[in-house]
């Protein structure tokens, strides 16, 4: 599947003027809407792909992560730190971009759905599941829009331009309501991940679909059917799909590390990602977002913050850490922290998601010999220092990000492995959340989930392991979320769902956002910007300006707009 859809590439190019113009307002004049492009399967399958391309990519995760607590980003009034600021506006840019973006991806797959028909003696099979696939992509990004903007234009066949002039936004409810349907349709019609050969790895399956659904109970807040979905895709495997957690660690890497490496693409814990494939389809976000020793000077972009640092709890004990600045308060901390020494002793998925002062940093030379370096961030220290000359282009919190960094890179950190957006450890998670809002949460449940967790994130102490009991047991399955999931695209939404709650958004993203201890002669932490987010404004963007103005029948806005 991954080099089918490298293939798509040169078409595209060729016809860039049709995703240029694909956004909702547009006819639709491309020779994909001309009944003589749809001759062959091959075109076909070529459109279907070119969906798959604008389903996601590693852009949208780190766009996402940068409107979380996880990250920031401050270079040049990014919009997402203008949203997180409380300064958006309709006329905001990342507002217009994801609402075209999105509406693009949606144009090709109702174009797909209208003329796939049209070929001429396309194995019924084949078509069926191609529609699903497609299917699965419209319901994609349709629960990505309304995330973001609430009640939203919703259609299920391509609309002309008077249509578009004047179409309404449907409630969010309707709209969630309508995407179960949808998934509860082409869940028969999709294969089980066993069912697919080789070149066929990366195709949407049973158990993608499935886990959809349950992102759309969990953002509807429906934990008993958050549970049972949950409990579909880890108890009927020989339905959905065999899934596991990942363990394959090597001399240099762990496990953790290694599952998000292109060398172990397509593992068992994988149930959907977005391909890459050098030479022909790279990411290379990471060019402005790992320390300058690693790729010559460059301005940092995004860098994560000490609250994500704050995260990650102690490896002996199993408590966490009571870091200055925390939001909430720790329920219970270990005592023998100090933050003189904050990185020593702790969960060991830190080291591989964070670069901070004294970090080990891991690669591979031009020969492919492995090489490794010591971090040093402190001011004065060199020449990944946060202050001092040049220090204007570094860090901005004492870190930079680690997670992600596929040590087999090519030329210029340009990175080949799949971005992944559904993972069977986030299925263990939903499931412990689910049950413990329920109140069905059991030892039993617990060394299913979070215990199998940190014992392939590497921690062995009894502390750590051994199920808590019922006491801050919600505090410990989201700090346990936001740690294993961090930086993978998914926190800006667990908080934009927990809302009011001590984790939610309106307490992790209003106030200050601190970087490290490196502040006052390192003694005090950085104070990088401040953070805020309003009631009745910010769980739903701006509607486009633009498109308010094309369109009148969206209004009216969301609240505060």
């Amino acid at each position: 599947m991954k080099n089918r859809i490298i293939n798509t590439l040169v078409l595209t190019c060729s016809i860039i003027g049709f995703i240029a113009c694909n956004d909702m307002e547009q006819a639709p004049t491309n020779k994909f809407t001309d009944a003589e492009y749809w001759t062959s399967a091959d075109r076909a399958i070529l459109v279907m792909n070119m969906a798959y391309n604008q389903m996601y990519n590693a852009g949208k995760m780190w766009t996402d992560e940068a409107l979380s607590d996880n990250l920031i980003e401050v270079r040049g009034n990014p919009a997402t730190t203008i949203i997180r600021k409380g300064q958006a506006n309709p006329s905001t840019t990342l507002f217009k971009d994801e609402w075209k973006w999105l509406f693009e991806g949606i144009k090709t797959t109702n174009v797909f759905l209208a003329n796939v028909d049209l070929v001429p003696n396309l194995d019924p099979a084949m078509a069926a599941r191609m529609k699903a696939e497609v299917r699965f992509i419209r319901a994609f990004l349709f629960f990505r829009m309304s995330n973001f903007y609430g009640d939203i234009p919703f259609f299920l066949e391509d609309i002309d331009v008077a249509g578009s002039k004047t179409i309404r936004r449907t409630p969010r409810a309707q709209v969630l309501a309508s995407l179960h349907l949808e998934l509860d349709d082409i869940i028969p019609q999709l294969p089980k991940k066993e069912a697919l050969p080789a070149a066929e790895r990366g195709r949407i399956t049973k158990a993608a679909a499935v886990m959809l659904k349950i992102r759309l109970y969990l953002m509807q807040d429906d934990m008993p059917h958050v549970e049972q979905y949950c409990k579909l895709l880890i108890d009927n495997q020989d339905e959905y799909g065999t899934y596991r957690l990942f363990t394959t660690a090597t001399d240099h890497f762990s496990a953790y590390e290694n599952l998000f490496a292109a060398a172990y693409e397509y593992n068992d814990e994988v149930i959907l990602d977005y391909s890459y494939v050098l030479p022909d389809k790279i990411w290379q976000d990471f060019i402005d977002m790992v320390p300058p020793s690693v790729t010559g000077y460059r301005v940092t972009g995004k860098t994560p913050t000490q609250s994500l640092v704050d995260a990650y709890i102690m490896q002996a004990s199993g408590l966490p850490v009571r870091g200055t600045y925390t939001k909430p308060t720790p329920y219970d901390s270990d005592p023998t922290y100090s933050d003189n020494a904050m990185y020593t002793g702790r969960d060991p998925r830190l080291a591989a998601t964070v670069v901070y002062h004294g970090a080990l940093w891991k690669d591979k030379n031009a020969a492919g010999a492995y090489v490794e370096q010591t971090i040093n961030i402190t001011p004065g220290s060199g020449e990944n220092a946060y202050g001092g000359d040049g220090g204007e282009n570094r860090t901005q919190t004492g870190y930079y990000i680690r997670k992600w960094f596929d040590a087999d890179h090519g030329l210029d950190l340009r990175m080949h492995n799949n971005i992944i957006m559904m993972r069977y450890a986030d299925v263990l998670l939903m499931y412990a959340e689910a049950c413990e809002r329920n109140g069905t949460f059991s030892e039993a449940v617990w060394n299913r989930t979070v215990r199998a967790i940190r014992e392939r994130a590497g921690f062995t102490s009894a502390a750590a392991l051994d199920y808590p009991g019922s006491a801050n047991l919600r505090e410990i399955i989201r700090r346990e979320r936001r740690c294993e999931l961090a930086l993978e695209g998914l926190r800006y939404y667990d908080l934009i769902r927990w809302g009011s709650d001590p984790e939610g958004a309106f307490s992790l993203l209003n106030g200050a956002v601190y970087g490290a201890k490196m502040a006052s002669a390192l003694t005090d932490y950085i104070r990088v910007e401040t953070f805020k987010y309003s009631a009745n404004r910010d769980e739903w963007w701006s509607l486009p300006q633009d498109d308010i103005n094309k369109t009148p029948t969206l209004l009216p806005n969301n609240p505060g707009y």
